[in-house]
């Protein structure tokens, strides 16, 4: 990594407020929810370290850098986690009942009616029966979260090498679309950026250096949580890193500790 990103990660964790100051004496809770989607079983996991001050939320389970990350953080400086597990794959695969045709879908598309509908029709088939079932998922997902009582959402992503960065968001490429601005440091990862919808989290950390893209207005409805959060008024982040870049979304989450730190400061 290159040092002046180290700096970055320490200095954010220096600046840590004093609810999240490191302590041997946290209480450590773990609360499984199963959430069946007929005969399949999704669990809500949720990771409880001390206070509830800040919380990470993780909703592919093949993206493990981003769960490691959060936990190594909360064993210093408390917080939760909430996380699915179903099988250490990307999409969700569950039959309806009475029938044998799959229905597939990513999570990640969950949180809106229009989301729904475009995953599922991505990869496999629409019913008003499997939507139904994967905006419950999502709801119940939201509920476990505690979604809006901090006044903003942290997600968690990771991705592989190659296959999407934050250069997806430069004008002509393929996701310019739902991105209004777009920093990059050329002393870092392209894989390794921070998306956000607030352009006060953008200012911020364009003024870090960091790796940021500012979500569009008019970002077309995915059914993520970026775009859902956007909807509701509820300020969002995602941290999202290359797969194994484990140090740097550790110091990716100091950093948007201390920024989320400033931004409740605000009149």
């Amino acid at each position: 990594m290159k040092i002046n990103i180290l700096f970055l990660g320490l200095l954010s964790i220096a600046l840590l407020p004093s609810c999240l100051l490191a302590t041997d004496s946290l209480e450590v809770k773990q609360d499984s929810i199963p959430f069946l989607l007929n005969d399949s079983t999704v669990m809500i996991v949720k990771h409880v370290y001390g206070n509830d001050s800040i919380r990470f939320l993780s909703v592919h389970d093949d993206e493990n850098t981003g769960v490691e990350a959060a936990l190594d953080f909360m064993k210093e400086y408390g917080g939760s986690l909430v996380e699915l597990q179903y099988g250490g794959e990307r999409n969700i695969v569950f039959n309806l009942e009475n029938s044998i045709d799959k229905c597939i879908f990513d999570p990640n598309g969950m949180f809106t009616d229009t989301g729904a509908h475009r995953t599922l029709d991505k990869h496999s088939r629409v019913t008003p029966e499997a939507v139904r079932a994967i905006r419950s998922l999502g709801e119940t997902v939201l509920e476990t979260y505690n979604y809006d009582s901090l006044g903003y959402v942290i997600t968690l992503h990771n991705n592989t090498e190659g296959l999407y960065s934050i250069r997806y968001y430069l004008p002509g490429k393929l996701m310019d679309s739902a991105a209004s601005q777009v920093h990059i440091n050329p002393a870092w990862d392209t894989d390794d950026f921070v998306f956000v919808t607030e352009p006060f989290f953008f200012d911020y950390l364009k003024k870090r250096d960091v790796n940021v893209v500012l979500q569009s207005p008019d970002a077309p409805n995915d059914g993520s949580l970026s775009v859902y959060s956007a909807m509701q008024g509820i300020p969002y982040v995602n941290i999202e890193v290359q797969d194994g870049h484990l140090k740097e979304q550790r110091e990716l989450i100091g950093i948007v500790t201390q920024m989320m730190t400033e931004f409740l400061k605000k009149p």
